[in-house]
């Protein structure tokens, strides 16, 4: 993955049990973890060849387990203002000793996203099966998002359903988006916030159906059951913590 601004640079998910998550992730995508990586002993990168695939961190008191998507910046602080010049709110901002400079932020349709300035020489593992293949926000605000990230990162942005019916646009640097962006339908309870969804690559040999069942025998909770859309067979489950992802083999695209 480059490192342009706006790219993807790291997941991460929270967990009031860590131990049960990473003995869910390592059965799942056979997760390697190197708590060493964090000097102050609270975060755990799940790692391959050294390089990050995502990292967990224990939830604090009510806190929800979720995963959270961080876009890459080359200056914390001037993305943190950006965030708020644009109709954002900033709602965490620090640094990790040897690690990097964080930004947690809401953006203005009230989606929670981080922003990641890497102080170490590590290339954030994406497109292989277990690691990050898509990340998609879903929002009732799709043209606000659209400004908004667009504002940010300098995002290149392109309507693929018909923007009515089916209100989806796709967002990268170049020919190869990266992102995707959802108007959620009014059939979405009320009660469903805004979200980020990060979707892991599934495996083609394997195929999502027999990760789905392999993920159900784990522990985790059927969301949405698998099926194809154009960029392949996805389905959507919760962790053993609550935490939601999707998984997608991109191998049964239709576009």
């Amino acid at each position: 993955m480059s490192s342009r601004p706006g790219t993807p640079a790291l997941i991460d998910v929270t967990s009031a049990d860590l131990d049960a998550s990473k003995e869910f992730y390592r059965g799942l995508f056979g997760w390697e973890f190197d708590g060493s990586l964090d000097p102050s002993g609270t975060y755990t990168y799940a790692v391959d060849g050294g390089n990050p695939i995502a990292g967990l961190r224990a939830a604090q008191p009510g806190q929800p387990p979720a995963w959270t998507l961080y876009l890459h910046s080359d200056a914390a602080d001037a993305t943190a203002q950006g965030v708020k010049d644009l109709g954002g709110q900033v709602v965490y901002q620090n640094e990790a000793p040897q690690q990097g400079h964080v930004v947690i932020a809401a953006d203005p349709t009230g989606a929670f996203f981080g922003a990641w300035q890497s102080l170490r020489d590590a290339e954030f593992r994406t497109g292989a099966p277990g690691t990050l293949a898509w990340a998609e926000l879903n929002t009732r605000q799709g043209s606000a998002a659209d400004e908004f990230y667009r504002g940010l990162f300098g995002y290149e942005q392109q309507q693929i359903g018909d923007g009515v019916t089916y209100d989806y646009s796709v967002w990268g640097h170049g020919a190869a988006p990266f992102l995707g962006r959802l108007q959620l339908p009014d059939a979405v309870p009320a009660e469903v916030p805004p979200h980020w969804t990060v979707y892991f690559g599934v495996d083609p040999a394997s195929g999502t159906d027999k990760l789905v069942e392999r993920a159900v025998g784990l522990g985790a909770t059927l969301v949405s059951a698998p099926e194809d859309i154009p960029a392949g067979r996805k389905a959507v489950l919760t962790d053993v913590a609550g935490a939601v992802f999707a998984v997608i083999d991109g191998s049964k695209a239709t576009r």
